[in-house]
């Protein structure tokens, strides 16, 4: 090996956004692309459910903010993904929008409206059906088709 290109073997070449050698030729990976903003909508989320179960407040409000605005964020970058990403990351919303007023009705003691929450949750039901239909993967199976 003495440091040429061809000496490397694939799977140590720089890695693409989902950790396989192939995006090298793509580029590096910016920083509000699906790559980076989903790990972190993930982070946040755990983070508000963990701070939510130790009860410290205003800490889950923060993470739940960060979860819904990185969710939201998936939401725009799902367009490139077509239909089935889009209600993919609808679904993900939703059900992140439902945990968030769980969250506060939970932790501040106050009424909250559990009922909107309830349909967003049935509504991101809905949607993550919607994005099993439009998946290339369940299509295979044959589950849904005729």
């Amino acid at each position: 090996m003495n440091g040429e290109q061809g000496d490397v073997p694939p799977a140590q070449s720089q890695p693409d956004a989902a950790g396989g050698p192939a995006a090298a030729a793509r580029g590096p990976v910016r920083l509000f692309s699906k790559a980076i903003i989903d790990p972190v909508n993930t982070i946040a989320w755990f983070a508000m459910d963990a701070l939510w179960l130790g009860r410290v407040e205003w800490p889950a409000y923060a993470a739940a903010a960060a979860a819904l605005a990185t969710g939201l964020l998936l939401l725009v970058l799902s367009r490139r993904d077509g239909r089935g990403g889009v209600f993919e990351a609808l679904g993900l919303n939703c059900w992140i929008v439902m945990n968030a007023v769980w969250l506060v009705h939970d932790l501040n003691g106050r009424e909250t409206p559990r009922a909107f929450a309830a349909v967003v949750g049935v509504l991101g039901g809905v949607f993550l059906l919607a994005a099993a239909r439009h998946s290339r993967d369940i299509r295979r199976l044959r589950i849904l088709s005729r």
